[in-house]
């Protein structure tokens, strides 16, 4: 009986031991604990993501006409989102919002439906907008700006109607479920 229990006495003298080199929970990072991974998205192309904007108004149409075809109002045709909350999404200081190097100040999302394909969102930039204050009467929309060909802003809004013959896009960063959803869905950490 003692010659097992020397050994069982050293195991738990090691183990207490390690147990004591770790740091406190209180002392321990809290973004060290978010999952890190090598996506290397600096060297991805945001081309790959682009969609010609009359495709995409095509798109916004046939969503329209989905929602009509089963009676119902449109509920939502798109969102307008700040930066200071993709920014916070994404786990970045909200102040960068204000920050030169983030030149629009928010982005709208479109919904759009295509056969086969299922529902798109189609993101743009927004310039001039400002959703400051609890008096949504006094929010200004801004108005939406158009890509070209190499992911730089046209410098007209959406309405002009010369935009309707150039080369311009928005975003399609449609990612749809399941393949780019957690299972089982919502998993927070």
């Amino acid at each position: 009986m003692k010659q097992r229990l020397f050994p069982f006495a050293l195991l738990l003298i090691i183990v207490a031991a390690m147990g004591c080199n770790r740091p406190s929970p209180e002392k321990t990072n809290p973004a060290a604990t978010i999952t890190t991974n090598d996506c290397g998205q600096a060297t991805d192309s945001v081309n790959r993501v682009m969609a010609s904007w009359s495709v995409a108004q095509e798109d916004m149409a046939a969503y329209e006409k989905l929602c009509k075809s089963h009676g119902e109002e449109i509920p939502v045709k798109g969102y307008t989102i700040r930066a200071v909350d993709l920014l916070a999404a994404m786990g970045m200081p909200p102040a960068l919002a204000d920050s030169p190097d983030c030149r629009f100040k928010h982005i709208r999302v479109y919904i759009g439906y295509r056969k086969k394909m299922g529902f798109k969102l189609y993101i743009s930039p927004v310039d001039g907008a400002c959703l400051k204050g609890s008096d949504p009467s006094k929010w200004q929309a801004g108005m939406d700006v158009l890509l070209d060909k190499h992911a730089n802003p046209v410098p007209a809004g959406i309405d002009t109607p010369r935009l309707t013959s150039l080369n311009t896009y928005v975003l399609d960063l449609n990612a749809p479920c399941p393949k780019t959803c957690p299972e089982p869905p919502l998993q927070f950490r």
